[in-house]
């Protein structure tokens, strides 16, 4: 009878050292199983940080990029009042603007990114002039890719907003493309006026030649 309570005693004591032994070891893999989920995540968490990165540092090489663009160009001087005064002596050229680049102030009448367009509408007292426009050194991102807003085939394509682009669009976008519309429906001239407003206000875009 002894006997017999010692061997349930005994078999109780094993099953309940199994039981133990079995909730440490599940316990111990449920912490591994999380310890290795971790790891894991963190490593696809860097790989899509460093994605991420990459493309960030894609998109804003592009955003960045210098853009190649051609201008009918009639003249140049030296100051900006002498540029002034030709163009108020000459009423028929109401739609040249004044660029001014390099320290000197050049008289343009049309722009565009497509060579073959200017050459298309140059006339005898003007020629073409190729120059690339670079917004990379401006901190103002609007500003910054203003080269790339610019380079649209339509005059439709530069009615952009914040909301509608993803993307900073520079201070008075709306009104400037609004008052150049007003002034002309060629998106050329259009363009020009849009690039003579933020050259006069900001030196960091650059017109290159």
């Amino acid at each position: 009878m002894k006997f017999n309570t010692r061997q349930k005693k005994e078999e109780k004591q094993f099953l309940l050292a199994a039981v133990i032994h079995g909730v440490i070891i599940g316990a111990a893999g449920v912490l591994l199983f999380f310890f290795l989920l971790q790891v894991v995540e963190k490593k696809v968490g860097d790989s899509n940080g460093e994605t991420l990165s990459v493309d960030s540092q894609k998109s804003a090489s592009v955003e960045n990029k210098p853009v190649k663009f051609y201008a009918i160009q009639y003249g140049v001087y030296s100051s900006s009042q002498a540029a002034s005064d030709f163009l108020a002596a000459h009423p028929e050229f109401e739609n040249v603007s004044i660029i001014r680049a390099d320290k000197q102030f050049y008289l343009w009448g049309a722009i565009s990114n497509s060579e073959k367009k200017i050459k298309s509408i140059v006339t005898k007292d003007s020629f073409v002039k190729p120059f690339v426009l670079n917004g990379a050194a401006c901190e103002e991102k609007g500003v910054k890719i203003i080269p790339q807003l610019l380079a649209v085939d339509k005059v439709a394509k530069l009615n952009i907003s914040d909301s509608k682009s993803g993307q900073a669009t520079p201070v008075d976008w709306k009104t400037a493309v609004t008052t150049a519309t007003k002034v002309s429906k060629e998106l050329e001239i259009v363009k020009l006026m849009i690039l003579e407003h933020y050259v006069s206000q900001n030196d960091c875009l650059q017109i290159k030649f």
